[in-house]
């Protein structure tokens, strides 16, 4: 046999082996999805005034879903991310993430609603410019008021939601409104009658 007929020969039996030989697979297990994490959950305000809002903000992690409820409200699944809440009483709000797994994690937290704040809705004067001992007459309208003074005059009132203040200034004078709240919030405005 020539030399060259043995390598030809030597070749070929070596691409058959190669090829008749079962192919070794590495075997890489698969790694299970994450669980999913709440990284925070917290609100802005513990305790806000009825009829006003205040922010709920959350982070997850390794989440395919994520909602607020009551009532439950869709989220994205975000790191940092916040949501305005207007609970109209007491509320425990539940956070919950699911993950890729279909498992679930919750979290909650509660928002306590107080008294909803006073608020001058109007104040009005029937003129801002007089002569000295003129009748200048102060009118106002106030919601969620447990009591509404004006100064320097002296003036009190209580809950009504509105009322009128007279006054005869002989300097020019600045009269300052304030509607107070059950939970002693104050609302003021101030109007500023010229005396000539």
């Amino acid at each position: 046999m020539s030399w060259h007929l043995w390598i030809a020969l030597a070749a070929a039996g070596a691409v058959l082996m190669g090829c008749s030989s079962p192919e070794k697979r590495a075997m890489v297990p698969r790694t299970p999805p994450a669980s999913p994490r709440i990284t925070q959950l917290y609100t802005t305000s513990a305790q806000v005034a009825r009829g006003e809002t205040t922010l709920v903000c959350y982070g997850v992690e390794n989440a395919t879903a994520v909602w607020l409820e009551p009532p439950r409200h869709e989220l994205s699944a975000a790191v940092a991310r916040c949501v305005e809440v207007s609970p109209a009483a007491d509320t425990t709000y539940k956070l919950t993430a699911q993950g890729a797994d279909g498992k679930t994690v919750t979290r909650e937290l509660e928002v306590q609603v107080g008294p909803a704040r006073a608020r001058l809705v109007n104040v009005n004067v029937n003129a801002v410019e007089v002569k000295a001992g003129e009748l200048v007459i102060l009118c106002y309208q106030a919601d969620n008021a447990r009591a509404v003074t004006i100064d320097p005059i002296r003036f009190r009132a209580g809950s009504a939601a509105k009322d009128c203040a007279s006054d005869r200034p002989v300097k020019s004078t600045t009269y300052t409104i304030s509607a107070v709240g059950a939970a002693g919030d104050r609302d003021q405005e101030r109007v500023t009658v010229r005396v000539k």
